[in-house]
């Protein structure tokens, strides 16, 4: 696929707005690492121990100990006494035929992302919109390197957040800016900086102080849920290269989905 070189005047004005898990009030690190522990499951697809689960996820005893008997209680785990191991329950097989159903058994986009990471040495993430914010999935990146879990950015002013506007309808893109409170007159330039995206194939622009960032939606004939690859590094790294990365991108989702 040929993919035409980038302008590196980036599609928005400057860094997007950001938001924590930390700042949410409401989260639950119970219920969080509840799902952590399903989510190992999925990666090692087999039974494992608690001192194996604790290592893994960086837990102590105690909580580790507290969470596995929870969900023991619940149903969602089984315990082995003779094996002293842990694995899902029957009862999770609906929600795991679903999970199939939807992405397919073969975790595509999970290879996509750590493929191209590989391939490019820079963070890598998947992201899906959230209300007026673009939720990180999944992502890549080397140790010490990893922007936190649950990050949010928001859907105006990202380019991960205008990969993803540039696939909407006009109805929906007028919906969302009224909501998101942006001027009519801002308006103007975003729809000039989403046509130019669509003509490229990917957004590109700041991500906060010396990175940069590119951004491709997956096709809508992919997934059922709206997807976007994104990619960020420091910019002396990326903006000279955006064309290249640009091919990289498109490369990966043409051999994993």
């Amino acid at each position: 696929m040929f993919i035409k070189p980038i302008s590196p005047k980036g599609s928005h004005p400057g860094p997007a707005r950001i938001k924590r898990p930390s700042e949410k009030r409401s989260s639950s690190s119970s219920a969080t690492r509840a799902l952590d522990v399903l989510e190992l499951f999925g990666n090692e697809r087999r039974p494992l121990r608690a001192f194996e689960i604790c290592r893994a996820l960086t837990m102590s005893p105690s909580t580790a100990d507290q969470i596995l008997k929870t969900m023991v209680d619940s149903g969602h785990l089984a315990f082995d006494a003779r094996g002293k191991t842990y694995r899902p329950s029957p009862r999770l097989v609906g929600f795991s035929s679903f999970m199939v159903a939807t992405y397919g058994a073969e975790d595509r986009l999970r290879l996509l992302v750590r493929d191209l990471h590989q391939r490019v040495g820079m963070v890598i993430t998947l992201t899906t919109p959230n209300d007026l914010f673009m939720q990180v999935l999944d992502l890549a990146a080397d140790p010490g390197h990893s922007p936190e879990r649950g990050l949010r950015v928001a859907v105006f002013g990202s380019s991960i957040g205008s990969a993803y506007l540039s696939t909407l309808a006009e109805e929906d893109l007028a919906h969302l800016a009224y909501r998101a409170r942006v001027p009519d007159e801002a308006m103007i330039a975003i729809r000039t900086d989403l046509a130019q995206i669509r003509h490229d194939g990917c957004a590109n622009g700041p991500s906060g102080a010396g990175v940069w960032s590119l951004a491709v939606p997956l096709p809508h004939d992919i997934e059922e849920l709206p997807l976007v690859l994104g990619l960020a590094g420091t910019e002396d790294r990326v903006r000279p290269r955006l064309a290249a990365l640009a091919r990289d991108m498109h490369s990966a989702i043409i051999r994993w989905i």
